[in-house]
């Protein structure tokens, strides 16, 4: 994308007279004119620069110089980062003002063209080819128009700012979910809906989705996230305004942060003895339905594996293999009572290499065989949703 803003770039630098610098995704220098002088390579490794980058990569409008915001810029729609500042020290405040000025409206037509470039490549690069339309022939009649819903004049909501909130549900911190919704977007939902309260369900839905998988990364169970996920998507469902849909949507983060860290912190005051387990605990829950062992799993948790079961050895009188295998038959005990899914099924979801296999392992765990267990946990159960 760089090729297509040369012309833009030099335009800043001759406007502010100042440091421009294009950095990609991976933060390779793409594009860098500084004016002469140490002071300006010794601005672009300041903490200052390393704030502004922060910044503009967790935004998707240009970040705006002020007198309080010496240096700005943009995320252009590829990742990469465009920072312009900080400007010569100018006297003069009104010709201070008047070359922050400039670099601003330089850098909203920067965002302008970036826009409406991926809006003209969309036929080309974005929008899908005939033969990923043809697999939607026989709905054909349902679909909208691909132009309404490309945005024209703000992006969608930065991913960056997304995967700010999914970290801070994988972490257990709704603290920190919760701040990452209160900043600023700086772009637009998509377009979800032909309703006001249609488009805002589904946001909700989607919101919560996501915040689900990030809480069975943050090691939830699966089947626990899901069912809370059903829970919360009826609940929407039953909404009678867009308000009530994007409360529910905003509150799925907090409640699945919050189940992440009740069960982080359950585990930490089981087994403080090393914080390895913790860690490795959460590597296994995570591979309840992958295929691993215990090298894989110590590769993953950065140890030698012989050292990984001595540590699980002490705390937790078992091996790596053990906790993996018990963490499965925790699942699959889950899953016999609040699913009908066949036993069989339920072995080869969890990687059982068979039926028997399954029912020996189960029985030498719990004491007695998955369809023993199904019959008298679910006579009388409802379960649990918390």
């Amino acid at each position: 994308m760089k090729n297509f803003f040369d012309s833009m770039l030099n335009g800043l630098y001759e406007l502010g007279a100042c440091p421009v610098i294009m950095l990609d995704a991976q933060g390779r220098t793409l594009f860098k004119r500084l004016p002469a002088g140490t002071e300006y390579e010794q601005a672009v490794q300041s903490q200052l620069f390393n704030d502004t980058l922060a910044m503009v990569r967790s935004r998707s409008d240009p970040v705006r110089l002020t007198r309080e915001q010496p240096s700005g810029g943009y995320l252009l729609p590829d990742l990469s980062a465009v920072i312009v500042g900080p400007l010569p020290d100018e006297r003069n405040q009104q010709t201070a003002a008047l070359r922050r000025s400039a670099v601003n409206t330089q850098l909203d037509s920067l965002a302008f063209a970036a826009r409406r470039l991926i809006a003209a490549l969309t036929p080309l690069e974005s929008r899908p080819g005939e033969d990923i339309f043809s697999e939607l022939d026989p709905v054909r009649h349902v679909m909208p128009r691909w132009e309404d819903v490309v945005p024209d004049d703000r992006p969608h909501s930065s991913y960056l700012f997304e995967l700010r909130a999914l970290d801070a549900v994988t972490v257990g911190d709704p603290e920190a979910y919760m701040k990452v919704q209160n900043s600023s977007r700086n772009g637009q939902n998509g377009t979800l809906g032909y309703t006001a309260l249609r488009a805002s369900q589904n946001l909700a839905i989607c919101g919560l989705v996501l915040n689900s998988r990030a809480a069975i990364a943050g090691g939830l169970s699966v089947e626990q996230a899901y069912t809370i996920a059903d829970w919360l998507i009826l609940g929407i469902e039953n909404c009678r305004t867009p308000e009530e849909a994007d409360f529910i949507g905003l509150k799925s983060g907090v409640i699945f942060a919050r189940m992440v860290r009740e069960l982080k912190e359950a585990a930490g005051k089981s087994h403080m003895d090393n914080p390895l387990t913790v860690r490795a605990l959460e590597a296994v829950r995570r591979h309840v339905y992958s295929s691993t062992d215990r090298l894989e799993l110590a590769a993953e948790l950065g140890v030698n594996a012989d050292y990984l079961d001595r540590v699980l050895s002490r705390s937790l009188n078992m091996s790596v293999t053990g906790c993996l295998r018990n963490e499965r038959i925790k699942e699959a005990q889950r899953l016999l009572v609040q699913t009908e899914i066949p036993v069989y099924e339920i072995a080869q979801m969890l990687l059982f290499s068979s039926s028997s296999h399954f029912a020996r392992i189960f029985r030498e765990v719990t004491g007695t065989t998955p369809a023993s267990y199904r019959r008298r946990r679910t006579a009388n159960t409802t379960p649990a949703l918390l």
